[in-house]
């Protein structure tokens, strides 16, 4: 394709080099269109020497084919006003120019290239490739262009940076220095990166930042973009923020649709998992988002069952709710408020003055409802008990509805209670249908088929209300009772040994 024998016909047009512009207006496109389509073009583009694509036909040996003097011959190479050719695999032609061509020293194969650029087509269209300067080694094969390095692709998207390199036997490039790509479709930084065209890999090395209209992705390590899968894999205090939410864990894995948009299919991330809204921080070991419901699904550790360990904790303000598996939801229209959490499995909530636990919560957000259950919905079991503890005071049912303050304090307000209610103090017990428990006042109402209980002494009543400071309590009847109660009492009598005992 290219020997000394035709040289000449190769830089023999000494026209000055205008690329023509596009009047085409493109639809604006993701950032991950950019990884799909525009940055594997502009990785090897940037990487031309007289730029010749990676992806041009093997047959075109650039070591074995650039004219150098022959042996025992002491001139350099020199060449000006440039004008090289070439056509790709798909049969595309890519025309590059450069001011100058010179070898650094006779025979040693190196040549200097003065303000090379090109023009390039790609798959979505074409990248305009300039640079100030590019060294290309024939004895290994590889360019470097430095000195402001800039493409410009399709017309909307800009990518520059201080350095490129390419390896044509291996084709694989990389740059050490900083990449920054802005267009309609958002802006990407990275500290360095590399690409492999043969596994069609792209790696954002060092802190990287990629902000697209609805979302940003960031990594302190780096950021594998596995186009042939259409996933990217985050390392290092990586995170994900989209709708006012964001996600944060050691390793984020991304999937994307197949689409030309491009769009988040689904998220996963494992090690140090928090999530962030404006009002709560849900933290755990893994998790999974799904952004066409809104859903986010974490998971504690199975080895660690100490609570903030081995559990999720979901924190708004001094109040922490813990759960072995929580799944959450959030609104897809744009409100950043959760609109449910549902907790599975020894679910405890902690607030400054009370600990509730349960089977299985449910909590509203948008109105501060929680809901515990003493067993799950889902599977036939015996029932079980919500507890809730203030202090030496416990309170008991198969379900607690309780309402927590939606300010910063976040006190819970009032707990309702039914089924097989039951309130233990260290005076006595009492119980009844249901119940409402009144922080505030300290104090607990029992309704229908109430009964206190005291040393074994007993009172039936409709209604009945325990102070849970004085451990007090008082019960009284209704309509059906004739507001009339009733009991059993029993005195106490000494044994011949002292001991008590009920008559």
């Amino acid at each position: 394709m290219f020997d000394s024998k035709k040289i000449d016909s190769y830089f023999d047009n000494r026209q000055n080099f205008e690329l023509s512009k596009s009047g085409l207006q493109r639809n604006s496109i993701s950032w991950r269109r950019l990884f799909k389509l525009t940055l594997p073009c502009v990785a090897a583009a940037l990487l031309g020497i007289m730029v010749v694509m990676p992806n041009i036909r093997k047959s075109a040996d650039l070591k074995d084919n650039v004219t150098i003097p022959r042996k025992g011959e002491m001139e350099k190479l020199h060449i000006e006003q440039t004008v090289f050719n070439s056509t790709d695999n798909k049969n595309r032609v890519n025309k590059i120019v450069a001011d100058s061509v010179d070898e650094t020293t006779p025979g040693s194969k190196i040549m200097k290239i003065i303000n090379p650029r090109g023009r390039i087509p790609t798959d979505s269209g074409v990248a305009d490739i300039t640079a100030s300067e590019g060294i290309f080694n024939q004895n290994d094969n590889i360019l470097n262009l430095s000195s402001d390095v800039r493409a410009v692709v399709d017309n909307d998207t800009v990518i520059t940076s201080a350095e490129a390199n390419y390896d044509f036997g291996k084709e694989y490039g990389w740059g050490d220095k900083d990449i920054k790509a802005e267009g309609q479709w958002g802006n990407l930084t990275a500290e360095a990166f590399t690409y492999d065209k043969n596994e069609e890999i792209l790696t954002l090395k060092g802190y990287n930042k990629i902000i697209s209209q609805k979302s940003v992705l960031s990594a302190n390590e780096e950021t594998i973009i596995y186009q042939k899968e259409n996933k990217s894999v985050s390392y290092g205090k990586a995170s994900f923020s989209q709708n006012g939410k964001k996600l944060f864990a050691d390793k984020i894995t991304a999937y994307f649709s197949e689409t030309e948009k491009k769009e988040l299919v689904r998220a996963e991330a494992l090690g140090n998992v928090i999530i962030k809204t404006e009002r709560e921080t849900i933290s755990g070991k893994e998790g999974y988002y799904n952004p066409q419901i809104g859903e986010m699904i974490l998971y504690g550790d199975a080895k660690d069952d100490k609570d903030g360990k081995g559990y999720v904790s979901v924190r708004q303000g001094k109040n922490v709710l813990y759960a072995k598996k929580i799944t959450a939801y959030s609104d897809i229209s744009g409100n950043k408020d959760l609109r449910k959490v549902i907790a599975l499995g020894n679910v405890k909530i902690v607030t400054p003055k009370e600990t509730a636990t349960g089977k299985e919560g449910h909590y509203y957000p948008q109105t501060g409802e929680v809901q515990l259950f003493g067993n799950f919905l889902t599977e036939a079991r015996k029932n079980g008990h919500v507890t809730i503890k203030q202090g030496d005071n416990i309170l008991m049912a198969e379900k607690i509805t309780a309402y927590i303050d939606k300010g910063k304090k976040g006190d819970l307000i009032k707990a309702i209670a039914v089924g097989k209610v039951n309130v233990r103090t260290p005076k006595g017990n009492a119980r009844g249908d249901r119940g409402i428990y009144n922080p505030k006042e300290n104090m607990v109402e029992l309704f229908d088929n109430v009964r206190i209980e005291q040393n074994g002494n007993f009172i039936d009543g409709a209604h009945a209300q325990t102070d849970l400071l004085t451990s007090i309590s008082k019960i009284t009847g209704d309509e059906n009772t004739g507001g009339r109660i009733h009991g059993i009492f029993y005195k106490t009598r000494k044994t011949g040994n002292g001991d008590k005992t009920k008559k």
